[in-house]
């Protein structure tokens, strides 16, 4: 009997002792373990790439003083979910198109299965007057550059009252801003060629670039506009010449005119715009 619990405390003796062991052998395997390594995100560098643009317009009325182009690329590809813009680009406009534009996009954010298109716009002090209306791709099998992106004149509202506040033609002196399409500079003595009409003595005076002007205001209604040939004195200037000659022939051109904005825009009979003008 002596023997038999002998064995018997000798076996559970060696049951512990393993157990003991391979717990050892656990807590030694968990403290050992490799730690695994940690992932780290690099952020991917952009490849920067130009996209040269072409913006035109086939209307032949000039744009008025102040105008902004504005050119974007976009990311189309949801038809019911605001574009996604790429890139843009802002620039004061003057002069007779085609107005260059380069935009530098990002060509990793450019994916294959989605598409693009360039937009233009032209406001001034923030209304809309001409928009792109068709989808340029510059990423299409076929697209070339400079891209070119054609421009349409928005048609203005129906049924809009006047402008409030807006100047009379009569009574300012009005600056020349623009002529025949092109910004003009200050004539002799860095002052600014400029007209201004009496409707009182139906008369128009003012300055052309080197001498001062007087002429005949024939007739007026409130959009309809005929200026006589003008008289100027003799006198000879090294600067403004041109700008006086070119002035002083278009005056007997005069036919309309409407003031937005606090701009004159004074048009020929074939309703092209001669000249615009701001209140000096």
């Amino acid at each position: 009997m002596a023997f038999k619990l002998k064995k018997v405390v000798l076996a559970t003796s060696v049951m512990l002792s393993a157990l003991m062991l391979q717990a050892c052998n656990d807590n030694e395997a968990t403290v050992k373990a490799p730690q695994q390594p940690t992932a780290v995100v690099k952020a991917e560098k952009a490849d920067m790439k130009p996209l040269n643009v072409s913006v035109i317009y086939l209307d032949r009325r000039m744009l008025p003083p102040g105008a902004v182009l504005n050119v974007t690329l976009e990311d189309v590809s949801l038809a019911d979910a605001p574009s996604v813009t790429l890139s843009t680009e802002s620039m004061d406009i003057a002069g007779a198109p085609p107005y260059p534009v380069t935009l530098n996009y990002d060509a990793n954010k450019v994916q294959a299965n989605h598409r693009y298109s360039v937009r233009a716009t032209v406001k001034v002090d923030d209304k809309l007057i001409m928009t792109s209306t068709s989808t340029m791709d510059p990423f299409a099998t076929d697209a070339k550059q400079p891209l070119e992106v054609k421009l349409d004149r928005v048609a203005p509202p129906q049924n809009v009252a006047p402008q409030a506040n807006q100047p009379t033609l009569a009574g300012p002196q009005w600056q020349l801003v623009t002529l025949s399409g092109q910004a003009v500079k200050p004539g002799a003595g860095g002052d600014s060629a400029f007209i201004q009409f009496d409707a009182t003595t139906n008369s128009v005076n003012g300055f052309a670039g080197c001498n001062n002007f007087h002429g005949t205001l024939e007739a007026q209604t409130a959009t309809t506009l005929t200026v006589g040939q003008a008289a100027s004195t003799r006198k000879m200037c090294m600067e403004g010449m041109e700008l006086e000659q070119a002035f002083l022939a278009s005056l007997p051109e005069f036919a309309n005119y409407s003031i937005n904005n606090n701009i004159l825009s004074v048009k020929n009979k074939n309703a092209d715009i001669i000249a615009t003008f701001k209140i000096k």
